[in-house]
C-alpha cells in the first residue's frame, strides 16, 4: 500500500494529514509504513512508551552547581581524596594578583579553593568561577579598590 499523498491518521499525534514526505507536518515526527502497519495492528502505543521512556533515560543529568551558594560547603559535602580514599577534608579560598597593573595595585582577583585532606594531606585547587559558571569575589575585587 503506498502512502504517499494519501491521508493517514499519524500515529504519533493522532492527527489525519498528508504526510510531507515522511514527516508528519502537525507534530514533525518521522512517519514511517511500519508505523502505519503497526497502527493497523495496534502497537503503536507500545513504541510511543518506548520513545518516552528512552528520552527520560537520556535527558542529561541536572548539574548540581545551578543550586550551590556555597562551593565551599558542597565540595566538603563530597569530597573523596583520590590519594588516599578519605572523606574528611578543609577548605580555603585564596585570592592572588595577577601580573601586570593587578600586581602593582595589589588587585587580588584571582580566586580559588583548597581543598586539603585532612587524612594524607593532598590538596586539590578549584576555581570557583568555573564551578559556578559565575565570577565570584566581585565584592571583594571592589573593597580592594579602598583598602
Amino acid at each position: 500500500m503506498s502512502y504517499k499523498n494519501a491521508e493517514i491518521d499519524c500515529p504519533w499525534c493522532g492527527e489525519a494529514v498528508v504526510l510531507d514526505g515522511t514527516i508528519c507536518p502537525d507534530c514533525r515526527h518521522e512517519v514511517l509504513p511500519e508505523h502505519l502497519k503497526q497502527q493497523e495492528s495496534g502497537d503503536v502505543e507500545d513504541d510511543v512508551d518506548d520513545v518516552d521512556a528512552l528520552a527520560a533515560e537520556s535527558a542529561e543529568p541536572p548539574d548540581p552547581w545551578t543550586e550551590v551558594e556555597n562551593p565551599e560547603a558542597y565540595l566538603l559535602s563530597k569530597f573523596i581524596c583520590r590519594g588516599c580514599g578519605g572523606s574528611e577534608a578543609s577548605a580555603e579560598e585564596v585570592a592572588m594578583t595577577g601580573t601586570g597593573l593587578s600586581k602593582i595595585m595589589d588587585l587580588q582577583h584571582n580566586h580559588y579553593l583548597f581543598v586539603s585532606c585532612l587524612n594524607c594531606g593532598l590538596v586539590d585547587v578549584y576555581d570557583p568561577d568555573v564551578l559556578l559558571r559565575r565570577a565570584s569575589g566581585t565584592t571583594s575585587n571592589i573593597l580592594d579598590l579602598f583598602f
